[in-house]
């Protein structure tokens, strides 16, 4: 797996979340990621400045390519192996 910096994997989220959850949100804000077996779900907020926002806090659950696509392992249990 390719290592991302921080920001590296949230730029990478926010284009799957406008991708995969039609929702625009440059201060996207990863509140957590979790990894249970095989559904990862990225936990994520957008800044009062999104104005458009009807909800601050949502989760997206990720297809496969998604998920190695931001840096994490969506075949292990537990944790996240995220590149943190």
């Amino acid at each position: 797996m390719t290592y991302l910096s921080d920001e590296e994997q949230r730029q990478r989220i926010i284009e799957v979340v406008r991708k995969e959850a039609l929702v625009d949100c440059p201060t996207l804000v990863v509140e957590r990621i979790e990894n249970a077996g095989h559904a990862v779900t990225v936990y994520f907020w957008c800044k009062e400045e999104d104005a458009e926002k009807e909800e601050l806090v949502q989760g997206l659950i990720l297809a496969e390519e998604d998920a190695e696509y931001i840096g994490v392992n969506g075949t292990a249990y537990g944790n996240p192996e995220t590149n943190r």
